[in-house]
């Protein structure tokens, strides 16, 4: 069974279904959410946000990631700790500008400790 938080960001970022399908695979299932969310974090990374047309798919991608730290009950886990933490400080701040609130109150309380 997928977590509601992977459903969450195939519903909302069709373009990651070859990566996760890759995953899946590679793991002889469920590879879990948090590997979902690192992976996701990769791919975020390789989109050029410069370009006209990926800074549309970039932005799904953190709203998507926003959804799952407002809403979810693991978003310090995955968000924090998969996502944000799997991101250089030179991706972090290239992606500032498209985090959300609650995305940024977590990179916060990382950087904290």
């Amino acid at each position: 069974m997928i977590a509601v938080e992977v459903a969450t960001i195939l519903e909302c970022v069709p373009e990651f279904a070859d990566r996760f399908l890759d995953l899946v695979e590679a793991a002889d299932g469920d590879p879990g959410a948090p590997a979902v969310f690192v992976e996701l974090a990769d791919f975020v990374v390789t989109l050029d946000s410069r370009r006209p047309e990926r800074a549309g798919l970039v932005a799904r991608c953190l709203a998507c990631v926003e959804r799952v730290a407002r809403c979810s009950d693991q978003a310090l886990e995955l968000v924090g700790w998969s996502f944000l933490d799997g991101l250089c400080p030179e991706d972090l701040e290239r992606l500032h500008p498209w985090l959300g609130p609650s995305t940024l109150a977590l990179a916060a309380q990382i950087e904290e400790g």
